[in-house]
């Protein structure tokens, strides 16, 4: 009996795992909370939310660099 439950757990395992690792990144690459994203990865059924929330997500590095190119752009202009 307790085989089949856990061997009924393995597939969520295996599904897991990779959304792990694609939260680290792209917490990593858009400057998120790396260690909360993280965590929300291993949560199972709240990782597929967290992942499709960070593909959504802007950068904010970049955003940031966007801005500080306007700032100075609109100071040349006046």
């Amino acid at each position: 009996m307790e085989g089949s439950r856990f061997a009924a757990f393995i597939p969520l395992l295996i599904m897991t795992i990779p959304l792990i690792f694609i939260c680290h990144r792209l917490a990593k690459e858009k400057s998120r909370n790396v260690s909360l994203w993280t965590i929300l990865g291993i949560i199972p059924l709240v990782n597929y939310f967290a992942v499709l929330y960070l593909v959504g997500a802007c950068n904010t590095v970049l955003e940031e660099k966007l801005d500080r190119i306007l700032m100075t752009t609109d100071k040349e202009n006046r």
